[in-house]
């Protein structure tokens, strides 16, 4: 089976701004034949339609922190503040999420939401 996953990874990481997520990254070494499948449903998140794909992403942050996905604050936090999240709007989304999941909630993300401040540019 051949696949094309270096232009589906390369694709996808110029639709979130310039951002390749680690999990991404993995998933290209590991299971390449599936970055095909990946960049079709992804495209949804980086597509605006009735929510524009800001707002999904501020969305998808709540979700991870309510699951408890550690891993994947950070990059949905940086694919957020590619598409024009600020600060306020980014811990909004946090509050959300305590709001949904309870305080541990805030314990997933402190690593993640810290890490992308003092990144932040």
């Amino acid at each position: 089976m051949s696949c094309d996953n270096d232009n589906h990874f390369c694709k996808m990481c110029a639709d979130m701004g310039n951002f390749a997520p680690d999990t991404l990254k993995a998933i290209r070494d590991l299971d390449p034949c599936f970055m095909s499948t990946l960049h079709e449903m992804d495209r949804f998140m980086t597509e605006d339609g009735p929510i524009d794909k800001k707002h999904k992403r501020l969305m998808a942050l709540s979700c991870v922190c309510v699951r408890m996905c550690e891993d994947c604050v950070y990059p949905q936090a940086q694919i957020a503040k590619n598409y024009g999240a600020t600060k306020g709007e980014i811990l909004e989304a946090v509050r959300v999420a305590v709001l949904i999941g309870g305080v541990p909630a805030w314990s997933c993300a402190k690593k993640g939401i810290a890490k992308l401040f003092n990144d932040w540019h």
